[in-house]
């Protein structure tokens, strides 16, 4: 009997610890394995990095150390990234524009800073051939501008060994990710151009508009691009021209705030972001706010959806730019083989005319609330924007509509120029035409701005005034 209640004492400890022994840390029962997280920290007030008076960040979900400074000092971390095997970070420093920018690399633990010379580094890779780590990085952007007109690579053991990988387009920042093979570049060429570059100096693939661009290999390469409302993103399989839409600001506790910083983490079943951003004011991410954290996901297994979510940090500074390393030879999540996307996606061309909207309705209804008006200045380098408009339904006139309440994305701001209609009083009707707003295609890549507390439903778009 003694060495029964020995051996399931031997079970139960084996069942709730981690590899290295001590019990498994929430993170790493979410990822299945060892993971690191790193981002960088704010007083709310700088949710862009651009400023100063930061801290680079760091997890490591089986060193029990919890959220920690990886360097003592406050200064300039941009968009920090862990290395391939794990072990360091690579960051940029400075003004990005203008040659100002400088790359730097520490170890996981902070004890060597070192330069690895001019530049922004917008994404890091591993060869296959030689497990040697790679640095990519923008150069010689134009004064007052965040878009490169060069992208080169080095090593991050020979920093001095630049060769050229990309100058046929410029290439804004934070958008530049390589797949695993080193064959493509997921990134905006510039923004808003979203598409898949073939390396070096090969053919671009337009993909669609947006921001925030990413890429993965799941049979092929699997990208991203982050919508004007920056709620969703638009994947799309390469190989196939396959498209979805896939929602990212579902989680739990989440009212329909927004979201930023999208990025997926070394392991293509998951992706990192920061949020919520709902402090209000013009540009709900620029009011940044100290309630930000970092938030992973873990996509379904055909990646039609993010199917659970992880809150990284708790903590009263502003998270953002996140990125994460998971352990992926011990990782329990897969992806299931054949297709992958919701059985609904379709192949699109961008570039093809629009076709004639579906589900076109006409209704009388009148003006409940929307967001505030935004200024042209804050929606930058938005040029138009929609703002999402509720509205009671009191007839519908043609179509079909069930719903008592209706949203309808209404052009508030249009060549950074409010226009005379933008501002409604509430209780005033109007007839509305109206259409799906995702049967326009177009509308991808523009600014739409919705209050947090927008009920979720079906949005419409108002293309003219009635």
């Amino acid at each position: 009997m003694a060495r029964l209640i020995m051996s399931l004492a031997v079970l139960i400890l084996t069942a709730c610890s981690s590899g290295s022994g001590a019990p498994a840390n929430p993170l790493e029962q979410f990822t299945g394995t060892r993971t690191r997280v790193v981002w960088v920290q704010s007083d709310g007030k700088d949710p862009f990095a651009a400023g100063s008076n930061l801290l680079l960040m760091g997890l490591d979900s089986t060193d029990g150390k919890g959220e920690r400074a990886i360097l003592p000092q406050r200064g300039s971390y941009v968009k920090p990234m862990i290395t391939p095997r794990g072990q360091q970070i690579v960051f940029s420093r400075g003004p990005v524009s203008a040659g100002g920018s400088e790359i730097m690399v520490t170890s996981w633990d902070g004890s060597a800073v070192t330069s690895l010379g001019k530049g922004f580094a917008v994404s890091l890779w591993q060869n296959p051939a030689d497990a040697t780590e790679w640095v990519y990085a923008g150069v010689d952007a134009a004064p007052g501008k965040y878009d490169f007109p060069t992208i080169v690579r080095f090593r991050i053991d020979n920093p001095g060994a630049r060769e050229v990988v990309w100058n046929k387009t410029l290439v804004s920042a934070d958008t530049f990710q390589v797949s695993p093979d080193g064959r493509h570049a997921g990134g905006l060429f510039p923004w808003p151009e979203a598409g898949v570059a073939e390396l070096p100096n090969g053919k671009l693939e337009k993909l669609g508009d947006g921001c925030w661009t990413a890429l993965a290999s799941v049979r092929g390469p699997l990208m991203w691009y982050f919508d004007g409302a920056h709620r969703n993103l638009t994947l799309v399989d390469v190989r196939t021209s396959k498209r979805w839409t896939v929602n990212i600001n579902g989680v739990p506790g989440f009212g329909n705030d927004e979201v930023y910083h999208p990025r997926w983490t070394n392991h293509p079943r998951f992706l990192v972001m920061s949020g919520p951003y709902n402090r209000g004011g013009d540009n709900q991410v620029r009011s940044g706010g100290v309630q930000t954290e970092v938030y992973l996901g873990r996509f379904s297994a055909d990646y039609a959806r993010v199917d659970a979510w992880h809150r990284v940090t708790t903590n009263g500074g502003a998270d953002s730019y996140p990125d994460v390393w998971i352990e992926r030879n011990r990782s329990p999540h897969q992806t299931a083989a054949g297709s992958i996307g919701p059985a609904s996606a379709a192949a699109r061309d961008p570039g093809a005319p629009v076709a004639p909207a579906a589900d076109r309705i006409v209704v009388e209804a009148r003006f409940v609330k929307a967001a505030p008006v935004p200024s042209p200045a804050s929606i930058e380098p938005y040029r138009h924007a929609l703002l999402v408009h509720e509205y009671e339904v009191t007839r519908v006139v043609e179509g079909q509509y069930t719903g008592k309440t209706i949203l309808v994305a209404q052009w508030v701001i249009r060549d950074r120029k409010v226009l005379p209609d933008a501002q409604k009083a509430p209780g005033m009707s109007q007839r509305l035409t109206v259409e799906r707003f995702d049967a326009h295609p177009e509308l991808e890549g523009e600014r739409v701005i919705s209050a947090s507390d927008t009920p979720k439903l079906t949005l419409y778009y108002q293309s003219k005034p009635d």
